[in-house]
C-alpha cells in the first residue's frame, strides 16, 4: 500500500512539473520588449529572444516555426543586432545593398538620430527570403539589426517584423549621424 501511495505522489510531483515546464517554454514565445543600455526592440509572439547565445551578437531570435518541405530545418524568421565600429558602416551597408535585389532603400529620423533601412529579396542560389536592415549610429558605435524571413511566411509574419523593425531604437548617448 505504501508503494502505491508514493507511486501517486511520484505521479503527481511529475505531473505538476511537466506542466510548469510546459508554462514556461510557451512563456519564452510571448511578445516582450528587450532593454539594454544601447538599444531597445520590441520582440513579437512566437519568437525566441536567445539568451548566451552567439557572443558576437547583441541580440539573437528565432521563431517557432519552420519552413517547409526542403527547408523543414530553418526557422522561418531569425532576428539580429550586431555592434559595428563606425568606420566600417559604409562598406558594411555597401555589402547589404549588394546582397540582393533591393525592395526598399530609405533614411528615416527618428529622436534627431539616423536610421538607414533597407530590405532586400535574396533568391537565386540562396534560399527565397526577405532580409530587411536597420542600421541605427551613435558616437561611437553602429548597430545593425538584420531580421531575415523565409519568402513561404504568411503576410501576418512579416507585418509582426514590420512592428519589430519599426521599434528598434539606439539610445546610448551619441548625437545624430
Amino acid at each position: 500500500m505504501e508503494i502505491l501511495i508514493l507511486g501517486i505522489i511520484l505521479v503527481a510531483l511529475m505531473a505538476w512539473a511537466s506542466t510548469r515546464i510546459k508554462k514556461s517554454a510557451a512563456a519564452a514565445f510571448e511578445p516582450e520588449t528587450v532593454v539594454t543600455p544601447a538599444f531597445s526592440i520590441d520582440k513579437p509572439e512566437g519568437m525566441l529572444h536567445v539568451l548566451n547565445g552567439n557572443p558576437e551578437l547583441e541580440f539573437e531570435a528565432y521563431s517557432k516555426e519552420f519552413g517547409k518541405g526542403m527547408l523543414s530545418k530553418m526557422r522561418l524568421v531569425r532576428a539580429e543586432i550586431k555592434k559595428l565600429h563606425l568606420t566600417g558602416l559604409k562598406a558594411k551597408i555597401a555589402e547589404i545593398k549588394q546582397s540582393g535585389k533591393i525592395e526598399d532603400d530609405r533614411k528615416e529620423v527618428i529622436d534627431g538620430r539616423t536610421y538607414h533601412v533597407i530590405e532586400i529579396e535574396e533568391g537565386g542560389t540562396k534560399v527565397p527570403s526577405r532580409v530587411k536592415y536597420k542600421i541605427g549610429e551613435t558616437s561611437d558605435a553602429a548597430y545593425v539589426l538584420k531580421i531575415k524571413a523565409l519568402e513561404e511566411a504568411d503576410e501576418s509574419v512579416f507585418e509582426s517584423l514590420d512592428v519589430m523593425l519599426e521599434s528598434f531604437v539606439v539610445k546610448n548617448g551619441g548625437t545624430a549621424a
